[in-house]
This record gives C-alpha cells, sequence and structure tokens, in this order.
C-alpha cells in the first residue's frame, strides 16, 4: 500500500523554461505618455515577464530609452515596416505592420504577448503566456465594431510564438492586399492569414472600449473581471478626455507621477 503511494520525483535536468515576453510598438514620441503608463500598469500587477518595446529608428533617442526603461522596458531599436499597397485612411495604422516583428524576436521569447500602447494591465494576464495549443499558433480577442461584435480580430492584444520562418512568410503574405481591408491595416491581415486557426480569447484580456459605449450591459457584466483595457474609442491622450473607461486611464497615470518622483529605476 505504502509502495503505491510513493511518488516518483520528477526530472528537471532536460526541462527547458519557456522565456516569456511582453511586446509593445513606439512609432512616434508623441505616444511616450502611454508607454509609460502601461508600463506602471505592469509593475503593480507584478507582471515577471520581460517587457520589450520596440522602438521606430527614426523616433529613437537616449532620453527616451532612459524614460522607456525607468518603467521596465528594454528598448529594441526597429526599422518600420511599411504599409504594402494602399494606404489606411488612419494615418497612426499605416506603421502597425511593424508590429509583426514580434515575430522575428526569436532571441528574446517563446512566446509573445503584443498590447498596443493604448492598453493598460488592471490584473496580472501572465496565463496567457501558456494558453496556446500545439497547433495554434496566434491567439486573439474578436473585434467590437462601433457595437458589432465581429468574426475578425482585434489586433490590440495578440498571444504568438516568435519564429524567423513565420515572420518571412508574414511579411510575404501580407503583400496580398486584395485579401483584407487596407484600413484596418495589420489587424485585417492578421484576421485573414490566421482565419480558423486563432484562438478566440475573452474580452476580459482586450476590453475594447466601444463595448463600453455601445454595449453597456455587456461592460457593466464585465468590468470587474478585466484584465487589460483598451482605448479604443477616445483615446485619454494627449485631448483629455476623462469620462467612461478613460477614468481608469487617469487614475494609472496619476498613480505612476507618484511612484516615479520616488522612484530611480527598476532592475531589468
Amino acid at each position: 500500500h505504502n509502495e503505491e503511494a510513493r511518488v516518483k520525483p520528477i526530472e528537471h535536468a532536460n526541462v527547458t523554461v519557456q522565456r516569456n515576453c511582453v511586446v509593445t510598438l513606439l512609432t512616434d514620441p508623441v505616444f511616450t505618455r502611454f508607454a509609460e503608463v502601461l508600463g506602471y500598469s505592469m509593475i503593480k500587477q507584478n507582471i515577471r515577464a520581460k517587457k520589450i518595446i520596440m522602438v521606430l529608428r527614426t523616433s529613437y533617442n537616449e532620453q527616451l530609452q532612459r524614460t522607456l526603461e525607468k518603467v521596465g522596458w528594454q528598448v529594441k531599436v526597429v526599422d518600420l515596416i511599411p504599409q504594402p499597397g494602399k494606404q489606411a485612411s488612419t494615418a497612426r495604422f499605416r506603421t502597425m505592420f511593424t508590429k509583426l516583428r514580434v515575430w522575428s524576436l526569436t532571441d528574446e521569447c517563446d512566446r509573445a504577448i503584443m498590447m498596443d500602447l493604448d492598453t493598460i494591465t488592471l490584473k496580472n494576464f501572465e496565463e496567457l503566456f501558456y494558453i496556446l495549443p500545439e497547433s495554434t499558433r496566434f491567439a486573439a480577442a474578436p473585434d467590437n465594431f462601433f457595437g458589432k461584435y465581429k468574426f475578425e480580430i482585434n489586433a490590440g492584444v495578440f498571444v504568438c510564438k516568435p519564429d524567423q520562418e513565420e515572420f518571412q512568410r508574414l511579411t510575404i503574405a501580407m503583400n496580398d492586399t486584395s485579401k483584407y481591408d487596407h484600413n484596418l491595416a495589420e489587424q485585417a491581415f492578421l484576421s485573414n492569414y490566421y482565419g480558423l486557426n486563432i484562438l478566440r480569447l475573452p474580452f476580459i484580456y482586450n476590453a475594447n472600449a466601444a463595448i463600453e459605449k455601445f454595449n453597456k450591459a455587456d461592460w457593466v457584466q464585465m468590468e470587474s473581471q478585466i484584465k487589460i483595457m483598451h482605448f479604443t474609442v477616445d483615446k485619454p491622450y494627449p485631448t483629455v478626455t476623462k469620462t467612461g473607461p478613460n477614468t481608469y486611464w487617469y487614475n494609472a497615470a496619476s498613480e505612476y507621477d507618484e511612484w516615479s518622483k520616488n522612484s530611480t529605476q527598476i532592475k531589468l
């Protein structure tokens, strides 16, 4: 009887620890404040993964690097991946294909969570690093477009497996612009490229502010569970809009300002 109860020790020698990264993209120094607040919100929620911010070469300077490092970001200077073909009508979407560089970060990570700068962390979300089954390479929440829940994803938060060959495939496939809406840029491309092989995440991992504006009852139901909030409708900065979901961003920003007075730099 005792023999059955004896547990065989686990062999740890060959276990490799999965390397996890949170990744974001800064295309213009005007968005630095978003990067600071997002970085602070992850420190507050004890996100232990490496945090990488890809900064466009044209936007980089040493002062910017010091500012970003103070909130835990490791700065990686990258070149623009320009939008192929017809340009998105929203100017800031035109640089978003550069997000595809997350797949090239194979020296840094095995799993990456890509987050847009207009997001903040309200609860720890690191279970997302272990959510992709072997057969699935991409996870994201569905989009909400002016109150309609879409089959297509919202690319403000996604989970992927960095892989150089996949990076090459993506940068080739994006050139077939007949397959996706150019106005929705990389979001439409990734929706089309991964198609039925997308693991769809609950909205708590990409709480699209459009839901609060157009589907109020749904927002009220999930609000207390939200882990990542995404300010898709009225950006909280640089224009001051302190209503609705934006109050979460302003609370985090004011906490960050207090914190930064007393903090020199966190250890990377």
